[in-house]
């Protein structure tokens, strides 16, 4: 039986080391449930902030994002500095991610800012680079597949099995329909079928938004 199944069990709270307002005039806030089990509580302050996570928890080599990460530096560590995205991945590597609209590169005040900030990430070993992303850094088809898969991260281990034990023996590509129709179990296999896209046990032919017809092929277990 799915693990879903077995009773609901709470996120874990927030990690972050600023609490965003509740409300804004100005902005929107937004609150969500990420990663893999039960998950974890996540906060952003505006909706391209939030469509950042959703990227980031797609990335087969991310192992950990932390939002509103504090950085304290200076000499005396009499500054302050939030990043948006601590983003860990399974290498090691550590990005210190801020996330702004394109409209704000074209203060001065705020670019010179990020240089003074890098360069104390590096001289204080915060992280391994910083990055500054945009709405431009935005693919809306990975972002579109990102928020499907993250609305069926419930496990299903019997499922997903089924669907290796049919997948395998695959020759070429199948559509998503197809492949559920041959698994047989309904909308427990569709599901299943998605888990496996993200887990890239299955991969679409084509960089496309995903729907039953789209074509995907087996590439088997990922280490």
């Amino acid at each position: 039986m799915p693990i879903f199944s077995e009773g609901t069990v709470l996120p874990a709270p927030s990690r972050a080391d600023r609490k965003i307002q509740n409300v804004s005039k100005w902005h929107c806030t937004a609150h969500a449930v990420r990663g893999n089990g039960a998950g974890t509580r996540m906060q952003g302050e505006s909706k391209l902030e939030m469509d950042h996570q959703s990227l980031q928890f797609a990335q087969p080599d991310v192992a950990d994002v932390v939002e509103q990460a504090l950085f304290k530096f200076g000499w005396r560590n009499e500054k302050r500095h939030v990043f948006d995205m601590l983003v860990t991945k399974a290498s090691g590597e550590r990005v210190a991610c801020t996330v702004k609209p394109t409209s704000r590169l074209h203060s001065k005040n705020f670019l010179e800012k990020m240089e003074v900030v890098a360069w104390w990430v590096q001289e204080k070993n915060f992280a391994t680079s910083v990055r500054l992303l945009t709405e431009a850094d935005i693919d809306q088809v990975a972002l579109h597949n990102a928020n499907i898969n993250a609305a069926v991260n419930d496990r299903d281990p019997d499922a997903e099995n089924a669907v290796r034990t049919v997948a395998c023996h695959l020759r070429g590509a199948i559509s998503i329909k197809a492949l559920t129709d041959e698994v047989g179990l309904r909308e427990r296999g569709y599901r299943a079928i998605l888990q496996l896209i993200s887990k890239r046990e299955l991969q679409p032919l084509r960089h496309e938004r995903t729907t039953p017809q789209t074509l995907i092929q087996w590439k088997g277990l990922q280490s």
